[in-house]
């Protein structure tokens, strides 16, 4: 069975992570699963979550789950651990004596209701009541159209989490933070916040050292060596990197040699790159370096798949810097005067290849859930396609790899 899955991050005010909203489909013919009307398709639902393993996907964090009317009916939540989701109650769901049940019931077993894509009507109190959090689209319902309801959801309903989804830009960030909502989703983070001219630090420039370093055609593996045992901060994120669960080694790597005679040349450049990157910008939010890691390891397998004129450690590479503009809030073009990479992998990153645009437009509409894009379409049935599913969950477990020791 074809299983399709992504994640979206939600963000707490000074983003941090708070948690995922999980997508899925069993293929790329239908939105959600046909449910049937009986209790045994409700297993197969869980089931199909339980096969990929929430905390791989979750990192141990709540996942925010869409349920149609059918599914609260049916009681499906309940077949989930209460700690790992947030039941989102969608839009066109009515406050039905069902559905009110069904939410009394939830609540009774600890777990957490969300309203999705809320537009207040007074027929909605009852349900309002019984939830945790409310998600305002702001693209349906605009920022500037929600001071009253804000107001008095605040007012008279405190315990109720505000969450805003949709948020593209830093001003709406900024504007809907100031208007009182705790939690954000949108890839607002994944872009520049100010495209300036503004100078690099010192550790900015030391880490770009190093990416120059091992930017070269043939780098110095002594030299490697030498710059990592120097740094005590690299040394402990290597070691803490090469015994992680990534790996499943039955013994433990215990000296800076042997993790770098495992790991091998290409993929101790990956690994430094990964470790630079995360650290050149700390004001920037974790979510951000995990995007970036997943699409550069997602390009990397995609080149196992089809012809490019990149090898698939230059496809890490370039996915990895993808975002590095966003990273350093500076234009890209700026940031590669000062990175000795190849003329090759600096056109890609300019937008100049055309190979890699698609696959850079086709990985980032995976992993935000846009499966309706003409690409999965189209060729829904290429090798490509079909390998995505589980090139995205391999890309998951390195980037939770990479972050933990990072």
């Amino acid at each position: 069975m074809d299983i399709f899955v992504a994640r979206q991050p939600v963000f707490t005010s000074d983003k941090k992570i708070f948690g995922y909203e999980l997508l899925f489909r069993l293929s790329l013919d239908n939105v959600f699963p046909n449910i049937d009307g009986s209790a045994a398709t409700s297993g197969v639902l869980s089931n199909t979550f339980f096969s990929f393993g929430l905390n791989d996907i979750l990192s141990g964090k709540p996942g925010l789950i869409n349920f149609t009317r059918d599914l609260l009916l049916k009681q499906t939540p309940l077949l989930f651990p209460k700690d790992h989701i947030i039941i989102e109650v969608l839009e066109d769901i009515e406050p039905e004596p069902e559905i009110i049940d069904a939410l009394k019931t939830f609540k009774s077993q600890g777990f957490r209701v969300a309203l999705d894509d809320f537009i207040y009507d007074q027929r909605f109190n009852e349900m309002i009541q019984l939830c945790d959090m409310i998600k305002f689209d702001i693209m349906a319902t605009p920022l500037d159209t929600l001071g009253p309801v804000l107001t008095f959801l605040k007012n008279e309903l405190n315990h109720i989490t505000l969450l805003c989804e949709k948020v593209e830009t830093h001003e709406e960030f900024e504007q809907a933070k100031a208007m009182g909502f705790q939690l954000f989703q949108g890839y607002f983070f994944a872009k520049p916040e100010v495209m300036s001219r503004k100078g690099l630090s010192a550790n900015q420039i030391t880490n770009l050292k190093l990416l120059n370093e091992i930017s070269k055609q043939e780098p110095t593996l002594d030299i490697l060596i030498d710059m990592i045992k120097n740094d005590m901060a690299i040394s402990f994120k290597l070691l803490a990197f090469i015994n992680s669960a990534y790996f499943r080694r039955p013994t433990a790597v215990n000296t800076i040699k042997d993790a770098i005679i495992f790991l091998g040349l290409q993929e101790l450049k990956k690994f430094i790159n990964v470790v630079v990157v995360s650290d050149i910008n700390p004001d920037k939010p974790n979510e951000l370096i995990r995007f970036s890691v997943i699409k550069a390891r997602m390009c990397e397998q995609c080149a196992h798949v089809i012809r490019t004129r990149f090898t698939p450690d230059e496809l890490f590479t370039v996915g990895l810097f993808s975002t590095m503009d966003a990273i350093l809030d500076m234009p890209m073009e700026d940031i590669l005067e000062k990175i000795a990479l190849s003329q090759k992998i600096k056109d890609a990153l300019l937008g100049k290849d055309r190979i890699f645009r698609q696959l850079n437009d086709l990985i980032t509409n995976f992993e935000q859930g846009q499966w309706s894009h003409t690409r999965f379409q189209t060729d829904k049935d290429s090798q490509l396609i079909q390998k995505l599913p589980a090139f995205y969950m391999d890309a998951l477990k390195m980037a939770d790899a990479f972050l933990a020791s990072a």
